[in-house]
């Protein structure tokens, strides 16, 4: 009787996120549809669609990026990956159009910088979600081979505006071309490029411990996800020195990549061995005054013990973590 109700239970769930997943879309269908229904002047009703258009587009997007999230599987992930990608680059070319051909520039311009902003967001979305660093490393690539033409392109655009014929269409073209590129490298600088101030990848420098030495020598201290050990990660072929995962699948693991040492933190427990993460798996402990850390803040505290160590000799855990600058 009670696996039945639980599988009852699972059904709704899973007929509640369809349904869910399915008024996202409509409300990202309807911002779109209301950007060619905008009136030809700029008067109230053109800023009062031109508004509800952004808001629908803010409902939907983030509600439905909040239901793949909570989703586990990997074909899921990527291929909403992809589609925000190719959503971004819908977007970008629809902008230029819309300056382009939209009667009169002022409204062009307006319609083609919502689309910038709602494109910038996807490809912010996307490179959030490169938790392993050879993910990072493919989007980085991926978003800085694209910034140099679009950059190029961009220039171009503005220097025959103003050799050939003044043209305020091809510079407004010209100039969000250049918005683009810039968005482009910052997006592959990292991350976030919208919260720098938090990573889930921090570098270790001056590393000179292979990560077996480097294991032996922390094994003797507790951190807030227990001791270390040595295991590989299924996007690496190198072992790696982990720790956890908690009872919340949360890990951090420190490898090399292309020569330099990273700590990243994650919660994709399909990166380990199932049978090795089990027989690790730890509740998280406090230190003697109480304090845990958040998961985002892990990587920079095992990346400053390490550090520590590595400077001094001595391996000492602490939850004190400096302030970032705003």
């Amino acid at each position: 009787m009670g696996s039945i109700i639980e599988k009852i239970k699972a059904l709704m769930k899973r007929s509640g996120e369809r349904t869910e997943l399915m008024t996202d879309i409509l409300c990202l269908l309807a911002s779109y549809g209301l950007i060619f229904m905008l009136p030809k002047k700029m008067n109230i009703l053109f800023w009062s669609v031109f508004g509800i258009s952004a808001f629908l587009f803010c409902v939907g997007f983030f509600r439905m990026g909040a239901v793949i999230d909570r989703c586990k599987s990997k074909k899921v992930k990527r291929l909403s990956g992809i589609l925000l990608i190719a959503s971004g680059i819908v977007l970008n070319c629809s902008g230029v159009l819309a300056i382009w051909k939209t009667p009169g520039i002022e409204r062009g311009i307006c319609i083609a910088t919502l689309l910038l902003i709602e494109a910038i967001i996807m490809y912010s979305a996307v490179a959030c979600r490169a938790v392993t660093l050879r993910f990072q490393w493919i989007i980085s690539l991926i978003f800085r081979i694209a910034a140099v033409p679009m950059a190029i392109g961009g220039i171009a655009a503005i220097v025959y505006s103003i050799i050939s014929s003044f043209s305020g269409t091809n510079i407004a073209i010209g100039v969000f071309m250049l918005i683009e590129s810039i968005v482009f490298w910052a997006t592959g600088s990292g991350n976030d490029p919208f919260n720098s101030s938090f990573s889930l990848v921090r570098a270790v420098p001056d590393m000179n411990k292979t990560v077996h030495e480097l294991c032996n020598a922390l094994a003797g201290t507790e951190t807030q996800l227990g001791f270390p050990w040595i295991g590989k990660i299924s996007t690496n072929q190198e072992e790696t020195i982990i720790y956890g995962p908690t009872d919340e699948d949360i890990f951090v693991y420190g490898l090399f990549h292309f020569g330099r040492f990273y700590i990243v933190s994650g919660d994709d427990i399909s990166l380990l061995d199932a049978e090795q993460a089990d027989a690790h798996r730890i509740a998280e402990i406090p230190d003697s005054k109480g304090r845990s850390i958040d998961t985002e803040l892990l990587p920079e505290a095992y990346s400053n013990m390490i550090t520590r160590y590595l400077e001094n000799g001595k391996v000492i855990w602490s939850c004190k973590i400096k302030k970032h600058r705003d």
